[in-house]
């Protein structure tokens, strides 16, 4: 390809390249910053997976402490409240300790390449997440699609990872959630 950009440059002709109109980034979600300590610094993949998670657990106070906890050795990137709150824990270019024993298209070890994100929900099958908390993490995973070039096949569940050992996020509408993000 230089040797065109070479000769046309000799040529003496002045060419102007248009690169789309309207494309503007994604503007990221305001959040709380609720540090973890419960990440490694850095990546060994670029981030090509995001990972929805429940954290079995009705309200927030016990997940948020539970993630925080060092001695939990657990953590998420994200967590979001009912009311649709969104708490960041874990700096989006580290790694959250999310996935544990996990494979997303034959590739082992997700925490490695994802960005996990904690719902809170009983897990239960039966308590509802509420649209203000489905509208707020369409709108995060929206952003971190843009920001990573992740493909909406590659927003999964942690069901979908860690098949046999995990079920989360239970009733949770997956392909509405989908629809939100085209």
């Amino acid at each position: 390809m230089n040797w065109l950009w070479n000769f046309i440059r000799g040529m003496g002709v002045s060419i102007t390249v248009s690169l789309g109109t309207g494309y503007k980034k994604m503007e990221k979600p305001q959040s709380i910053w609720h540090p973890s300590p419960n990440f490694n610094d850095g990546r060994s993949k670029p981030v090509s997976c995001i990972v929805l998670h429940a954290t079995a657990t009705p309200g927030l106070a016990s997940p948020l402490a539970w993630l925080c906890n060092m001695a939990s050795k657990v953590s998420a990137h994200y967590l979001i409240d009912l009311d649709g709150t969104i708490y960041h824990l874990v700096l989006d270019e580290n790694t959250a300790w999310h996935a544990g024993v996990s494979e997303w298209k034959g590739d082992p070890n997700v925490n490695h390449f994802s960005v996990g994100i904690e719902l809170v929900n009983a897990n239960d099958g039966k308590m509802p997440y509420p649209d203000a908390q489905v509208v707020a993490c369409a709108g995060l995973v929206a952003y971190l699609m843009d920001e990573f070039d992740v493909k909406a096949e590659d927003v999964v569940r942690h069901a979908d990872i860690a098949p046999g050992r995990k079920n989360d996020p239970l009733g949770f509408d997956m392909g509405g959630f989908k629809r939100r993000l085209v």
